[in-house]
């Protein structure tokens, strides 16, 4: 999506400042897609043509960009002209879409989307937090699972071929 700039919806930015004068966080929460192609409004509160929501599933944050992925599911097909970006009480934070161009396509062999990245810094300070929905999906932590794969690997064949030297011993002991 390069080049394509997240539009912040006013009540969006309403719902983090008053989050953060209580003292606490505006939660991401989902993203919504659809097959709309526009130029996103800030008195936008909602996506033109949603298809469907999904919990974050994932994500990681460097203070300045959230990184986020999510599941889908069930059989839909369209193509992704706008992504929407939604608090916990169902609050738009902002609209990524521009008329006329498609940001991806949405099968029904697509199951898990790709990374998502936000921008925040436009956004008040320590002002958003993402919660990870009920299925997470740990794909931050891929390395993790293959180091722990290899091990597993490893240690197998070791066991292996330890049983055949003991197999081999106990044929040379029977003759």
């Amino acid at each position: 999506m390069a080049g394509l700039k997240l539009q912040f919806t006013e009540a969006g930015l309403a719902k983090l400042l008053s989050e953060q004068d209580k003292g606490l966080k505006g939660e991401i929460t989902h993203m919504a897609f659809g097959d709309g192609a526009y130029a996103p409004g800030k008195n936008q509160t909602a996506l033109l043509s949603e298809k469907e929501r999904i919990e974050v599933m994932d994500y990681q944050g460097d203070g300045k960009n959230l990184r986020m992925a999510g599941k889908f599911e069930g059989e839909l097909e369209y193509a992704i002209r706008e992504i929407g970006i939604f608090l916990s009480d169902g609050t738009l934070l902002g609209v990524y879409s521009q008329a006329g161009k498609t940001l991806g396509y949405r099968t029904p062999v697509v199951k898990i989307m790709q990374w998502f990245t936000l921008n925040i810094e436009a956004l008040p300070t320590d002002s958003v937090t993402v919660v990870v929905g009920s299925e997470n999906l740990n794909l931050v932590i891929d390395e993790e699972f293959a180091q722990m794969a290899e091990v597993q690997i490893n240690t197998l064949h070791r066991q292996m071929q330890q049983e055949f030297r003991l197999l081999a011993l106990e044929q040379q002991a029977a003759s």
